[in-house]
């Protein structure tokens, strides 16, 4: 997988007032921790998170480029992110490190491909999970999961445990619904019937129309 690469840099533990002035001056207050390490008080560049990181999806590695020897290759993943309550502009994030050579449970996006014959038939596609939740080495996260819809007839669905998913990767929810065909509802019939009434009632204007102008 690949990595995104952010400028980190170390600082003290304020108070929110020193946290805000990081925040207007385009930075944001951080912790970096690992397993059986302590946390380390940073802050990144708020442009770089919204920019590399704000626009994935599901879970990717963030490699720190710093010039503090505390941070710098430091592979990564977002735990949490905390925002703003009025501005929900983001206002901590917690990273956790991660070592190469242990497996990690992570959130991989779901890509829905495929036109169900369901839906020829005038059924719904009904995503019902975005996420799914995956076990791998750090280095195997898959940018996205891709799950053909494409079989699927109305009333039909999928589970997490009928997909493939790429090597090395475990399905960590196997029975979690991904995804379904439904039926169309009443409403969506009742369009459909009137719209044909009032397409068969136009024709039927149009070739008395006709027929009056031939008429005369």
């Amino acid at each position: 997988m690949e990595t995104v690469e952010v400028s980190a840099e170390a600082r003290q533990v304020g108070n929110k007032r020193d946290a805000g002035r990081l925040r207007r001056n385009g930075k944001l207050p951080g912790v970096v921790y690992g397993r059986g390490t302590e946390g380390l008080a940073m802050q990144v560049d708020d442009r770089e998170i919204r920019t590399r990181v704000g626009s994935l999806e599901g879970s990717h590695l963030v490699r720190f480029k710093s010039s503090a020897d505390s941070l710098d290759g430091r592979l990564v993943l977002i735990k949490n992110v905390q925002y703003h309550p009025v501005t929900h502009a983001i206002a901590h994030i917690d990273f956790y490190e991660v070592d190469v050579t242990r497996k990690i449970t992570v959130m991989v996006g779901l890509h829905y491909v495929g036109r169900p014959e369901g839906v020829v038939h005038g059924g719904v596609l009904q995503p019902i999970a975005r996420e799914l939740e995956v076990e791998c080495l750090p280095m195997d996260i898959p940018a996205e999961i891709e799950v053909d819809v494409s079989a699927l007839e109305i009333g039909h669905g999928l589970k997490a445990g009928d997909i493939t998913l790429p090597p090395n990767v475990t399905n960590a929810t196997p029975e979690l619904s991904l995804v379904s065909v439904l039926a169309p509802t009443v409403s969506t019939l009742e369009e459909e019937e009137e719209a044909e009434g009032e397409a068969a009632e136009e024709t039927g204007d149009a070739a008395e129309a006709a027929a009056e102008q031939t008429g005369e």
